[in-house]
C-alpha cells in the first residue's frame, strides 16, 4: 500500500527531476522510483576476479614507478 508522504526539495533539484522525466506527465515518483533502482542495480554490479588481478597489476605498477606521463606515451606512440 503506497505511503503518501510530502518532501522537500530545493529549486535545483525540482528542475534536475523535470529534466530526467521521460514524458511530461511522468510523475516525480515514477522518476526517483526509475532512478534509485537504476542505482541500486549499479552498486549491485560486482567486480569480477579478472578485474580485481588487472586493479592489483595496475596499483604495483604505480608503486613501482612503472608509468608514462600523457607527454612521454604520445612520444612513444607517435602522437605529437
Amino acid at each position: 500500500m503506497p505511503v503518501e508522504a510530502t518532501i522537500k526539495v530545493a529549486p535545483e533539484v525540482k528542475g534536475r527531476l523535470d529534466k530526467l522525466k521521460k514524458y511530461p506527465r511522468e510523475t516525480y515518483n515514477d522518476v526517483i522510483d526509475r532512478l534509485t533502482r537504476d542505482a541500486l542495480k549499479e552498486a549491485a554490479e560486482e567486480l569480477t576476479d579478472e578485474d580485481i588481478r588487472d586493479i592489483e597489476e595496475a596499483v604495483a605498477d604505480i608503486k613501482a614507478g612503472r608509468v608514462y606521463t600523457t607527454r612521454e606515451l604520445m612520444r612513444e606512440l607517435g602522437i605529437d
